[in-house]
């Protein structure tokens, strides 16, 4: 998996490396008593129970969500941390803290964290009680006390990489969502408007092709400059980059319009916008002019652009576009006229908009018209976090 997706691995290891650890310690130690084989061969057996215990405890899903048996297994662990005293006496070397270690690990904070420090302190009198002098118990009690925080800081930090390694994993996952996202959002803004035409003219051409063969013949020439253009805003799309004029954008839409038979009336501000300002706005040109033609008998259309310069917030464009071909019974609801299931046009423009910190409202006007209106502030709002707020 490589060097990310090792860490949870290596951590695990170490949480199964330092329990063992102990354990080795512990059995040498009692060796060193030289108390026997018998001796040494029965202590070894408390302590591999006792390190079973515990690596059952360090499990992750003993440390995320507490299962019913963990109250008898750490009664259990408790009983094979503490019984041996009966038998062995002061020559027991246990495993250093293992049993307040999983108090912590397995039960609920604070309770857990009182258990262990009665624990620590239960280790004085305890060691006391095996005829040990109370500097002997300090030190009994201070051994707990770091092995259990060791042992339990080891799991922890595990559980925290594994964590980390999710959440790493997750947000991965939601970066490629908003990629493809913004893909499809682009090429909907972009391409469907030529799309669109594209198809309209065909429409046009073939009542023509009888009529007026030579007109049929022109319109047919500019069909196919809009679908060699449309061809080349599918590639600017692919290579991920792509650059919008609001001027240019209201201009080739009047022009397209016209060749509709659609009178087009256009009116923009000579106040310089903000390059992410500008952009959106052109796309928000595109998506009001593909409505007028895909979802509308629009005979006159309009594009206004206003500019309130001057103010100490950087002042707001505000663009309007507006057509007179909305069939009756149309609702200010519709799906085809805020991009509800009918299509995501004007939902993926209000999701531009708000990116950019500003409004947009679509709305009929009750006499038989549409109108698209944005207001963005004209001081830029980089708030895209994928690197494309020049870009779209």
């Amino acid at each position: 998996m490589g060097r990310d997706g090792g860490g949870p691995r290596v951590a695990r290891a170490i949480v199964c490396l330092v329990p063992v650890g102990f354990f080795v310690a512990s059995v040498v130690a009692t060796a060193a008593n030289r108390d026997g084989a018998g001796h040494l061969v029965a202590a070894t057996a408390v302590l591999a129970v006792t390190l079973g215990l515990h690596l059952l405890h360090s499990t992750r899903a003993a440390v995320r969500r507490r299962k019913p048996w963990w109250p008898w297994s750490l009664v259990a662990h408790g009983a094979v941390t503490y019984a041996p005293y009966c038998f062995f006496q002061d020559t027991w070397v246990g495993i250093p803290g293992s049993f307040a270690a999983a108090v912590l690990l397995t039960m609920p904070v604070p309770q857990a964290w009182t258990a262990f420090a009665v624990l620590s302190a239960l280790q004085v009198p305890l060691v006391a009680a095996l005829g040990e002098t109370t500097w002997q118990g300090l030190n009994s009690a201070v051994s707990h006390v770091v092995g259990g925080l060791a042992l339990f800081g080891v799991v922890r930090l595990a559980d925290l990489a594994q964590e980390l390694q999710e959440a790493r994993t997750e947000l991965a996952r939601q970066a490629v969502d908003r990629e493809r996202l913004r893909f499809a959002r682009d090429l909907h803004d972009l391409c469907g408007y030529s799309l669109t035409a594209v198809a309209l003219q065909s429409e046009q051409i073939q009542w023509l092709v009888r009529s007026d063969p030579q007109r049929a013949e022109e319109e047919l020439a500019r069909t196919q400059a809009l679908a060699r253009h449309a061809l080349s805003e599918v590639r600017a799309v692919s290579a991920g980059y792509r650059v919008l004029s609001l001027e240019r954008e209201a201009r080739a839409a009047a022009g397209l319009l016209e060749s509709l038979g659609v009178a087009a009336d256009v009116e923009l501000a000579e106040s310089p916008l903000p390059g992410p300002v500008d952009e959106t706005l052109a796309i928000v040109v595109r998506e009001g002019v593909t409505n007028a033609l895909r979802h509308s008998k629009a005979r006159h259309c309009a594009i206004r652009l206003t500019v309130d310069s001057g103010r100490a917030d950087g002042g707001w464009a505000r663009l309007e576009v507006s057509n007179d071909g909305v069939a009756p019974g149309d609702e200010p609801t519709g799906s085809r006229l805020v991009g509800g299931p009918g299509g995501s046009g004007l939902r993926n423009l209000r999701e531009r908009v708000a990116e950019r910190g500003g409004v947009l409202t679509a709305e009929v006007n009750g006499e038989g018209g549409f109108r698209l209106a944005v207001a963005l502030p004209c001081v830029s709002r980089d708030v895209v976090s994928d690197g494309a707020a020049g870009r779209v």
